[in-house]
């Protein structure tokens, strides 16, 4: 099995390959707002250094966010240039979801709120249960005003956080899991194990109205 797999819908751009059911090459690195110049270029060089034909490739799995609409838009086109000519299959799946399963230890039945950098001062949410199933479709909020949701104290956060929210939720007092940013190697692995869901529909996750539809 042949895995491509990344994630450009945060700042850090994350990239893994599996080869012959290996994983061969992990990649981070901070994109911002030059995924458009280098995110194909980086993709080829990957390929490249793995000695991996794209012909090669039996999936390819790509963020649908929540997250940048830019670099989602991009990493979904990215990912059907490459996979629809050789006829590749493409899977998206939902960042909140793989940062859910990102916590390994044992949470006593807690619940689990996943938090994303949204735009300026706000942050996309979304809560699991101890099982790492949604209760919630993803929201958004911003620093100042924080859900009353969590205040439960029976909550863990975890997620993409700035200082200035970790600060907010260290004054009130809830528990924070010291988790790290899931890198593309995490999805591969969930994804092999089938413990979270993906889909062909290759649709973005939009939590506020994108301004191309408005137009």
């Amino acid at each position: 099995m042949n895995i491509l797999a990344f994630d450009t819908s945060t700042d850090k751009f994350s990239l893994s390959i599996l080869k012959n059911n290996k994983i061969v090459l992990n990649l981070s690195k901070i994109l911002n707002k030059t995924y458009s110049k280098f995110l194909i270029p980086l993709i080829k060089e990957s390929l490249f250094k793995s000695q991996l034909d794209v012909k090669k490739i039996n999936h390819i799995l790509v963020s649908l966010g929540p997250g940048s609409f830019t670099g989602i838009r991009l990493g979904i086109a990215a990912a059907k240039g490459l996979g629809i000519p050789y006829k590749i299959k493409i899977s998206g799946y939902n960042n909140m979801n793989v940062l859910a399963h990102s916590i390994n230890d044992n949470i006593n039945g807690r619940k689990i709120v996943v938090l994303i950098k949204s735009k300026k001062e706000d942050f996309y949410f979304q809560s699991f249960n101890s099982n790492r199933q949604p209760l919630k479709k993803v929201s958004s909020f911003p620093i100042s005003n924080l859900p009353k949701y969590f205040f439960n104290k029976n909550l863990i956060f975890c997620g993409n956080l700035n200082i200035k929210l970790i600060k907010e939720l260290r004054k009130k007092k809830l528990y924070l899991h010291k988790n790290k940013f899931y890198n593309s190697e995490l999805i591969i692995n969930l994804f092999r194990k089938k413990k979270i869901k993906v889909t062909k529909s290759l649709d973005p996750i939009y939590v506020y109205e994108h301004y191309a539809k408005k137009n």
